[in-house]
Parts: structure tokens; sequence; C-alpha cells
């Protein structure tokens, strides 16, 4: 039954369905947090907590995770420079396990630490770079018809 659902045998439908739900759950989770960034606590509360961390460049990397997480976060919804914005995404997550999460576990403890939230996120953001949007996005409607109209000049 699953099978028929997916389109029979046809792979790629099954793919392009997994990818659109993955982009969409990394999208919710990225505006959710890049909202909260730039606009509940601000990005100049996130730089001084970007400083107080030992985070390198605070002035630079704290708006460039919020802003990145917030509006590349709604490209990635619509399947628009998803391959590029997934970059952004996989920095601001190793950067997250490298200076916020080191030697944690993946499992949260009960003092709330856990690298687990990052690294699936930047798992996610990884598997997004290499497959692409899928043909459910803006990027795969684009290029097609930019190739349709190409074949026909």
């Amino acid at each position: 039954m699953i099978t028929r659902v997916l389109g029979g045998n046809d792979h790629s439908t099954g793919t392009d369905a997994g990818l659109l739900i993955l982009r969409l759950a990394v999208a919710a989770v990225f505006i959710a947090h890049g909202w909260g960034d730039v606009f509940e606590a601000g990005v100049s509360t996130n730089i001084a907590n970007y400083q107080q961390a030992g985070i390198p460049l605070a002035a630079v990397s704290a708006p460039f995770a919020a802003y990145i997480q917030l509006f590349g976060g709604i490209l990635v919804a619509f399947g628009i420079l998803t391959r590029a914005i997934s970059v952004g995404f996989i920095i601001v997550m190793l950067g997250a396990l490298v200076f916020v999460h080191p030697g944690e576990a993946l499992v949260m403890g009960q003092d709330g630490t856990g690298s687990g939230f990052a690294f699936i996120m930047c798992a996610a953001s990884i598997t997004l770079l290499l497959a692409g949007p899928g043909r459910f996005s803006l990027d795969h409607v684009l290029t097609t018809r930019a190739q349709h109209q190409a074949s026909h000049a």
C-alpha cells in the first residue's frame, strides 16, 4: 500500500516527498530559532552571548547565525537556494557543536546539556546539501522552466 501511495516503484517520487518533508522540518526549526534570535532576544543580545561563550568573531558570527536561520529557513521552506543555504546551516551547527556543546553527550542530560539537536540539524543540513531540494521545490520548477525555454529557443 505504501508503494502505491508513493507512486508504485518510482523511488524518485518517494525520495522527493521525503526531501520535501525534511526541508520543511529543517526550515521550521531554523525559522523558529532565527525568529527568536532576531525579534525576541535581538541580535545585539546574541552578540553579547556569543562573546560571553567565547565564540570567535561574535560581532559577525551572531548576526550570521540569526539571519541565516531566519531568512535561510524561509528560502529552504520554498526550496529556493537550498544547497547554498544548507552550507550556512552546516556552519552554524558545526559552530554550535564546537563552541557551545563540546564534549556533550548526544542525549540531553538532566541539566539540559546535550549536542543531539545540533548534531541532527547538522546531519539534516548535510543531507539537503548533498541531495538538493527535490522536485517539490521552486528551484526545480525554475530550473525546469529555464531548461524548457532554452531547448525551444
